[in-house]
């Protein structure tokens, strides 16, 4: 933003070949309330189930809470495009409050989420269902109207031309569609289907077929994406690709200047200005070289991230969540549309949901490297450090390691101009106006002339570092708390778009992987060490002094 980095004793779990074990429910994760992080304790292996085998409430409640803020953010930025509107920023509030809910409950405080899960509770009581049973259901029907929905609904193309745009936006459709039907197949499923040509058909739509079906028909949607918009005019597309470029010639980024020469360029947006680390162009150089645009580097992070999420989540083909929750950092309504403004967040989701892996499977060195390279990305994710830090399977010394390497990438650039980069990756970034059309609250209250200042910013983060605290102890603690702090800035942010909401949503989606990672189904989740008896998860038997 090379030292040593400082390994983990890490104590091997089980044979690699061997599936991962049960989760503990919700309200276990996470250290106890104002105490330090214990050293693991063993817990009961193989699946059980509630009496009646029914859905353990913990862990459903924690599945529903996570996922309802992903579809709630998700509904707020493609309402508008990522810009303000009545029913955007009620979406996105909405979702920031379920997010906080969560995040309280895997603290151990439930009663803001019952407050918000009193309308299924009230639902399944009328049905005479168990409310587990409920939430799970109407979780992943909304998942599946989200991901099948979405794009016959909504696929911007704002400088896409020719054939290429209906191939992307039919692939869009065609992955929405399949990604919905195997959850829809999953929640259906027959104890006996009608033929074995329909058990083959069952078992595809929820398993490894489906996944990497959706995987390629998502990636051939950002293919011709990019390929129907070769030189869209926005100034994040040419500051990437000419930055890139450039530093096969040694020329530093925050010297030069882009520009397309044609009248009104690049709508007014940045042309002397680099408002991002130098990580970003060095990661996305190799792709301007050897194919000539920066966005495929972005859809092959995304792709990473699917691979690390799906790593994190477990194969059993039974659960819905398999073929489907891995691909949600992917295929979030109107993604191709990112692709298309060549916004960076993929870079920083596929840097973390690597780092989440390798921490969890005792790859310590791969884990401070890819936090690494995140933290030399984009300057926010600085705000994720504390966060890192409380994490036992990563913890400070690893945190630490991270930090110094990532200065280590930048500080080629900050040492050859200080002023120049102070003032385009500080400065610049600072100095922005509160905008209209942001989709934050401040750009909410501008519309009504009021000014909402540092100060209420600086409350709100401290609130959400604190639940993120009380959360620590596991890698959904890490993710889900990750999210919250990032999510709060985001809405509180001078300008918020689209991109600013998908990193804290492919947080909530890792997030979710690590809860039922370690299972077949939450039905096969049950309580085991109580929360206020120490408990650990899984990973968190890879330690450090």
């Amino acid at each position: 933003m090379a030292t040593p980095v400082p390994e983990a004793r890490s104590v091997p779990l089980r044979p690699a070949a061997e599936p991962p074990e049960p989760a503990e429910p919700l309200a276990e994760h996470g250290a106890q309330q104002g105490a330090e992080p214990r050293a693991p304790v063993s817990e009961p292996t193989g699946p059980k189930r509630e009496p009646g085998g029914e859905l353990a409430a913990p862990v459903a409640a924690r599945v529903a809470g996570l996922l309802a803020g992903w579809a709630a953010l998700s509904v707020g930025i493609a309402a508008k495009d990522g810009r303000y509107g009545g029913y955007a920023m009620t979406a996105v509030l909405v979702g920031w409050a379920v997010v906080a809910a969560t995040v309280a409950l895997l603290a151990g405080n439930g009663s803001a989420a019952s407050v918000l899960g009193r309308p299924v509770r009230l639902a399944a009581r009328r049905l005479g269902r168990p409310t587990p049973w409920l939430s799970w259901r109407v979780t992943w029907v909304a998942v599946a109207l989200l991901v099948g929905l979405g794009p016959p609904l909504r696929h911007p193309h704002y400088y896409g031309h020719g054939e290429f745009v209906g191939v992307a936006k039919w692939l869009q459709i065609t992955a929405g569609l399949l990604a919905a039907a195997g959850v829809l197949a999953a929640l259906a499923r027959p104890s006996r289907p009608a033929s074995p040509a329909a058990a083959w058909v069952w078992a595809a739509l929820r398993g490894r077929r489906a996944f990497t079906a959706v995987l390629l028909l998502a990636t051939g949607a950002g293919v011709a994406t990019v390929l129907a918009a070769p030189d869209p005019r926005i100034d994040v597309f040419h500051l990437l690709q000419e930055s890139s470029a450039g530093l096969g010639d040694g020329v530093n980024m925050y010297h030069q200047v882009w520009a397309t020469g044609r009248p009104g360029d690049l709508h007014g947006g940045l042309t002397d200005v680099y408002p991002y680390l130098p990580a970003t162009s060095i990661l996305l150089a190799p792709f301007r070289l050897l194919v000539g645009d920066v966005r495929y580097g972005l859809l092959a992070a995304l792709v990473v991230a699917v691979c690390a999420a799906r790593a994190l989540a477990p194969r059993a083909a039974s659960a819905p969540w398999m073929p489907v929750l891995p691909l949600l950092v992917l295929i979030f309504p109107s993604y191709c549309y990112a692709l298309e403004q060549s916004w960076t967040e993929p870079l920083l989701v596929g840097c973390l949901a690597v780092m989440m892996w390798a921490a969890c499977s005792g790859r310590g060195a791969l884990a401070v490297v890819a936090f690494a390279v995140a933290l030399a990305t984009k300057q926010h994710v600085a705000l994720l450090v504390p966060v890192a830090a409380l994490w036992p399977a990563f913890g400070p010394r690893r945190t630490a390691a991270a930090c110094g390497l990532g200065f280590a990438i930048v500080a080629p650039w900050v040492l050859d101009d200080p002023a120049a980069f102070f003032h385009d990756a500080v400065r610049a970034n600072l100095d922005y106006p509160v905008l209209d059309h942001s989709l934050s609250v401040p750009g909410w209250a501008d519309h009504y002339g009021i000014h909402v200042g540092f100060g209420v910013t600086a409350v709100a983060l401290a609130v959400a570092y604190l639940l993120a605290w009380r959360a620590r102890g596991d890698a959904t603690g890490f993710a889900a708390g990750g999210a919250l702090v990032l999510l709060t800035v985001v809405e509180l942010n001078k300008q918020s778009f689209f991109n600013h909401y998908t990193l804290p949503m492919a947080l909530l989606i890792l997030a979710t992987a690590t809860t039922l990672g370690r299972g077949d189904s939450p039905a096969g989740q049950a309580p085991s060490v109580l929360r206020h008896g120490a408990a650990h998860t899984a990973e968190s038997t890879t330690t450090q002094d």
